[in-house]
């Protein structure tokens, strides 16, 4: 399952879409990252827009289930104003990952 988030930038609270970026540079460990790994995530990739007007990350997990289970864990809440989008068909040029 392919799903897509957007966080509009600056926050109601008043983080940057920078901001956001680098708290999951500082924020992403060894262990949440085989934490991500077990709990289904085969991808994982973030960034934010030159112009600061939004957050994005993709990822690409096997379950739901997965999913929830590893937030849970690590107690990650939705940004403010953040849309997740659940993406249907898989087509490309290149491979899975």
């Amino acid at each position: 399952m392919w799903v897509q988030f957007r966080v509009p930038c600056p926050t109601p609270d008043g983080r940057t879409a920078r901001d956001l970026y680098q708290a999951r540079v500082d924020g992403i460990t060894p262990e949440m990252q085989a934490s991500a790994e077990r709990h289904g995530c085969r991808f994982h990739r973030a960034w934010y827009a030159s112009d600061g007007s939004a957050f994005y990350a993709i990822a690409l997990w096997e379950t739901r289930e997965g999913a929830s289970a590893f937030f849970d864990e690590w107690q990650i809440q939705d940004e403010p104003g953040e849309v997740a989008v659940i993406l249907e068909g898989d087509v490309g040029l290149v491979p899975t990952p």
